[in-house]
């Protein structure tokens, strides 16, 4: 009767062990894999795409490219057993090499390496390269550039300190077709500034030595400003706390400017800055509340008109349009959701909103209001900062 059980127990063993090692997916065989073939090689910016015939092994598991960056690492990239392709990706200047294609099975067995040839082309940051463009700017200097191929990039910016050893001032992260940015903080006086690009396989371009001269630029005396309605245009205001004045006042704390909930959208408020001036840049603080910020009747979507003369009207031709805006969400938590970092930006810095350049002087200033973060049409504003350079105090 002992034997029989004990038969049993070790048979129960054997029964469990199998089974754990289908489930576990131990090794099966030690037959290796075949090769992949009819491989075919498509060399693109920074890599190559490899498209092949995988092996007819019901047992394989991935296919694996195995080749080197420019700073010589060897890396791999791994593709499952049902894609047809594998990308080679991360290399710098354009070089030809040798690459191996691996299969691997599920016993962790690999085949032998199937070697081919690839000649990728430079990487997306030298394109990149090509196209920026460094322009003086308000306080420092204004980047533009062109990324068709939308790839991670990062543009570093830095300066020479009193020792000529070059400090980083700033980096701008871009994959996206087109991308700008603005450097500040700089009297208006002749400064250099460096600018290389990098990505994150650790490919970097040589640095460019650009030689600019800052635009002056101060922030516009708020005490001027005055509330100005022209002809076809009526003054909304949701009571006589929140009032259009709320916007110069130097405070985000409520009240702010708000119009009632009759309002529709799109409309139109104004007010006379008090000195025509040539505007770089303003800032919009929203209602910063856990409960408000980027929602109810925060300003999302908006226009920027002005004049350089009160002989304007609901006319939008008598106007001359300074841009289209759009208020940005850095956490893009969705309506009701708020990080930090959304109200450090929103909130307690301004949102800063850049006008270009070829814009001319004015002292008249339209807002177009065409959408709220909350869909509510009780727009409201706590603060606006205007910055640029006053030609007519």
């Amino acid at each position: 009767m002992k034997r029989i059980l004990l038969f049993a127990v070790a048979g129960s063993c054997f029964l469990l062990s199998c089974e754990k090692s289908e489930r576990g997916q131990y090794p099966l065989d030690s037959v290796a894999p075949g090769g992949v073939k009819n491989v075919i090689v498509e060399n693109v910016p920074g890599g190559a795409r490899l498209s092949y015939t995988i092996p007819e092994d019901e047992d394989l598991l991935y296919v694996k490219v195995i080749y080197k960056l420019d700073d010589g690492r060897s890396v791999e990239q791994k593709a499952s057993a049902y894609a047809s392709g594998i990308d080679v990706v991360g290399t710098g200047r354009s070089a030809e090499q040798e690459v191996e294609l691996v299969c691997g099975d599920r016993s962790k067995n690999e085949s032998q390496p199937v070697k081919v040839r690839i000649h990728p082309l430079d990487a997306p940051i030298y394109g990149i390269l090509g196209t920026l463009e460094i322009r003086n700017d308000f306080g420092g200097i204004r980047l533009d550039w062109k990324n068709p191929t939308q790839a991670d990039a990062v543009i570093n910016v830095s300066v020479p300190d009193a020792t000529n050893h070059l400090v980083e001032v700033d980096n701008f992260y871009t994959n996206t077709r087109e991308g700008k940015g603005n450097i500040r903080g700089f009297p208006a006086q002749e400064q250099s500034f460096a600018v290389f690009i990098r990505d994150r396989w650790g490919n970097r371009t040589d640095t460019i030595i650009s030689k600019n001269l800052p635009l002056h630029e101060e922030r516009l005396d708020k005490t001027k400003f005055t509330n100005w309605s022209p002809p076809g245009i009526p003054y909304l205001q949701l009571d006589n706390n929140w009032t259009i004045a709320k916007l110069w006042n130097n405070s985000v704390a409520n009240p702010g400017y708000s119009w009632p909930l009759s309002a529709t959208l799109p409309s139109s408020f104004t007010f006379d800055m008090g000195q025509l001036a040539k505007l770089s840049r303003f800032k919009i603080f929203q209602r910063a509340t856990d409960a408000q910020l980027y929602t109810g009747g925060n300003v999302k979507q908006f226009q920027l008109w002005g004049s350089s003369h009160p002989g304007v009207s609901d006319d939008f031709s008598t106007w001359v349009k300074l841009g289209d805006f759009s208020s940005f969400k850095p956490s893009g938590l969705p309506l009701g959701q708020v990080s930090a970092e959304d109200m450090a930006y929103a909130g307690v810095a301004g949102e800063d909103y850049n006008i270009d350049l070829s814009a001319p002087p004015v002292r008249y200033l339209r807002f177009v209001i065409e959408s709220t973060w909350g869909g509510s049409k009780a727009m409201q504003i706590m603060e606006v900062d205007f910055f640029g350079n006053i030609t007519n105090p």
